[in-house]
């Protein structure tokens, strides 16, 4: 029975790889804070390790007998107010996984990155792994830190197994923080909803983690895969969602002037050092189309993709079932 230890387990992607590897056969070892914020912590096949980024004894210890290592913890809020309030969890807790890969020679090292790390495009000329990341995500502290754990991880990969997996929007079934969920939470049952110009690339959490198992037998190192679906404005992804879940909801678009307002209020309200995730920044994303292509691990990683529709189903079911 191979093994595979995984960092960030009770994350959204964690969580729903690690009952993927357990279906599958594998033996999964979880670095996790506090085990009871695990959603199965008595799972069969599982062990979680109390612990962070930074105890490397620990960790490398805990990485012992396994033959894979997917990294997937990361800070991904958009309400901390500087870089190094990323710096530590997404650019050295990787160099100390890497480390700790070295010490208890892994055969491979799946990176999770970020879509956003590379340019996006328009329908017709999506984004893709070739192309360089764009405005106004290289304004935004959590890209740019993943960007700068992207380079570590490249240096890295002359002498490691790595290949890096980065999604684009990921929904699925749970949620537990909520992390990218809460674009279902603030539409969910309401009689308006808002939405910004913008629009982005959606994809089930399901087929993220197929593509990171479909990794493990990469023998190439250094392999990139943007792991995409379906380019979607805002509107239409929630009228997408709104007929799923049966809602009479009324969508009210947000104009792009009054979301300039919010952008420089927030700034406001940071330089005063108050947490929020309105920034100028954030506000330009939301009116920023960002879409991809998933053609690149289609063809190399021979990923079949679940529609958006199925995503929207599993997010909307597992958080009912909550309420």
């Amino acid at each position: 029975m191979d093994k595979v230890f995984v960092t960030g387990i009770n994350g959204l992607l964690g969580t729903n790889l690690t009952l993927m590897l357990i279906e599958k056969g594998y033996f999964v070892t979880g670095l996790i804070r506090k085990k009871s914020n695990f959603l199965k912590p008595e799972l069969k096949n599982l062990k979680l390790v109390e612990g962070d980024l930074f105890d490397l004894e620990k960790m490398t210890d805990a990485m012992k007998g396994c033959k894979y290592v997917v990294h997937a913890a990361a800070i991904t809020s958009q309400r901390l107010l500087k870089l190094s309030d990323y710096y530590q969890v997404n650019v050295l807790g990787t160099e100390n996984i890497i480390k700790a890969c070295f010490k208890t020679e892994i055969e491979k090292l799946i990176y999770i990155g970020t879509a956003n790390t590379y340019g996006y495009g328009s329908l017709s000329n999506p984004g893709d792994e070739c192309k360089s990341m764009m405005a106004p995500f290289t304004k935004s502290l959590y890209v740019v830190s993943k960007k700068r754990a992207q380079q570590i991880v490249d240096n890295a990969a002359t002498r490691l197994n790595i290949t890096t997996i980065s999604p684009t929007f990921m929904l699925g079934a749970y949620d537990t923080k909520p992390s990218s969920g809460k674009i279902i939470r603030m539409a969910l049952n309401k009689r308006f909803v808002y939405y910004p110009s913008g629009g982005k690339n959606f994809v089930h959490v399901a087929d993220v983690a197929k593509a990171i198992i479909k990794a493990f037998d990469l023998k190439m190192s250094g392999e990139k895969f943007i792991v995409a679906n379906e380019n979607l404005t805002y509107k239409e992804f929630y009228h997408k969602m709104i007929l799923i879940n049966n809602q009479k909801t009324a969508l009210i678009l947000i104009p792009d002037s009054l979301l300039l307002i919010l952008g420089l209020i927030g700034d406001l309200l940071r330089l005063l050092k108050f947490k929020t995730d309105v920034s100028s920044v954030n506000t330009r994303v939301l009116t920023t189309k960002n879409y991809y292509t998933n053609e690149k691990a289609k063809r190399e990683l021979n990923l079949n993709f679940t529609s958006v529709d199925k995503a929207i189903s599993d997010s909307l079911n597992f958080y009912n079932q909550r309420i």
